[in-house]
């Protein structure tokens, strides 16, 4: 095992030296030469990890904020490498030539589908599952197989304690079916969604599912007249909530105490992560959820660069929730900017992109609207299905050519890119705007 360290290390220096995030490479070698390496590398250190479709990145990047803030004695895959190399590449940058972790706390990303080799491989204090939805269907399939491979994890930590969102009927079902102990979060709010939902019916007995209120998708106080199920009350309940373009206001119900919050997150689905957030700290005993608040967000995630006197937003969409959720955002942020829809297809993005037909782009009133990528025309069309036209399609991967039509104007923008455009995209906007890159940012 110990060359196997020494030999990711060197890997990790030489990649740094030469200006590389050394996110992925010294995990993937360490595991080549030593299968069960996490096993050793992971060993007493309390292991927190958050999976599910939306909001990992968002929650890890609170938990880590917050433990920071403390004092708390943690590391994080932070970069957003969350497959087996990913987190092992954490591990080893985190601990002795002898293997010997230097710190208290994990806190893991973890792709639901690399999740369960992780999961045989580490013993696991909080398993957090934020929500499923249908996300790279080529890649993940549909919702109950994202399901089942992560009960296949849980079941290898069956003394993990379970964080689930109650608003979600795909996975509070978890609950269900899985024997570990549970606390669970929500929203309450009155609103009544009409964005795409990816389940209709009751996963227990395929009724038709009925709904109090929905807050988004298939988020919201469900319940199946066939069988009963229903979405309980949960453990942390947020309540109250109203926004600006720039931060959300609510009331936190954690665990019965109740108090009054300001996050500089903005949108609702964001109160989910920091529900879930909360509740991970609680449950570990950490009473620092008031250092939440001062989370302004995770790299790519309603992230803000300044040109001059213009803002730019990045926002990362990646499947038709996270696409939905971000057109009712900009809503409340600035109507008046110019939009830049980023479409790729490459592979880490799942070569399907059928799910943007699955949105609904009606509610945009920009006449401003550019789309770029390897994908642009596609995105286009699916546009101009909507009656939006796009002023430009920038071919291909040409983000020297978003830098310029930036700088050439006088609006803010607002740009709309799925996971390796986003990725690309910041590396530019850092270079050209200012900012550290995400690699740097992780602790």
């Amino acid at each position: 095992m110990y060359l196997s360290i020494i030999l990711a290390k060197l890997i990790m220096l030489i990649l740094r030296i030469s200006g590389k995030g050394a996110t992925s490479l010294p995990g993937k070698a360490a595991v080549f030469l030593k299968r069960d390496i996490l096993r050793r590398l992971s060993k007493g250190v309390k292991i927190i990890c958050v999976t599910g479709t939306n909001g990992k990145t968002t929650t890890c990047a609170l938990l880590s904020y917050a433990m920071r803030k403390s004092g708390v004695s943690f590391f994080t895959n932070g970069s957003g490498a969350n497959m087996m190399s990913g987190v092992v590449t954490a591990f080893i940058k985190n601990c002795n030539i002898f293997g010997k972790c230097k710190k208290e706390y994990a806190i893991l990303e973890c792709d639901e589908n690399s999740f369960y080799e992780i999961s045989k491989h580490a013993e696991i204090s909080v398993i957090a599952v934020t929500n499923i939805f249908r996300d790279q269907l080529d890649r993940y399939g549909e919702v109950g197989y994202i399901r089942a491979q992560i009960v296949r994890a849980i079941n290898e930590n069956k003394n993990a304690l379970l964080i689930l969102n109650a608003d979600c009927p795909i996975s509070y079902y978890i609950s269900k079916i899985c024997d570990n102990n549970f606390l669970s979060f929500g929203v309450n709010a009155r609103r009544i969604s009409e964005s795409v939902s990816d389940i209709k019916f009751c996963p227990v007995c395929s009724h038709e599912l009925k709904y109090k209120s929905r807050i988004y998708a298939q988020l919201g106080r469900f319940f199946c007249s066939g069988c009963g199920y229903k979405r309980e009350e949960p453990d942390c309940e947020i309540s109250s909530v109203s926004s600006d373009a720039f931060s959300t206001h609510f009331t936190l119900d954690l665990c019965g105490e109740k108090r009054a919050f300001s996050s500089k997150l903005t949108g609702i689905y964001n109160c989910y992560n920091f529900a879930c957030a909360a509740l991970i700290l609680h449950a570990l005993g950490l009473d620092i959820t008031e250092k939440l608040s001062d989370f302004s967000g995770a790299f790519g995630r309603c992230e803000i660069f300044k040109s001059d006197n213009k803002s730019i937003m990045l926002l990362l969409v990646k499947n038709p929730v996270g696409m939905q959720n971000c057109v009712d955002l900009i809503r409340d942020v600035n109507s008046d900017a110019s939009l830049v829809f980023a479409l790729n297809d490459n592979a880490a993005d799942g070569r399907d992109i059928s799910w943007i037909w699955d949105c609904d782009f009606s509610r945009i009133k920009s006449e401003k609207i550019y789309a770029l990528g390897t994908r642009a025309s596609d995105m286009a069309l699916r546009l101009k299905y909507s009656n939006l036209n796009v002023r430009e399609i920038i071919s291909s991967e040409n983000y020297d050519a978003l830098i310029k039509l930036i700088k050439d104007s006088k609006n803010d923008f607002i740009v709309f890119a799925n996971y390796t455009a986003m990725m690309n995209i910041r590396r530019y906007f850092v270079n050209e705007f200012g900012g550290e890159e995400f690699w740097k940012e992780e602790k």
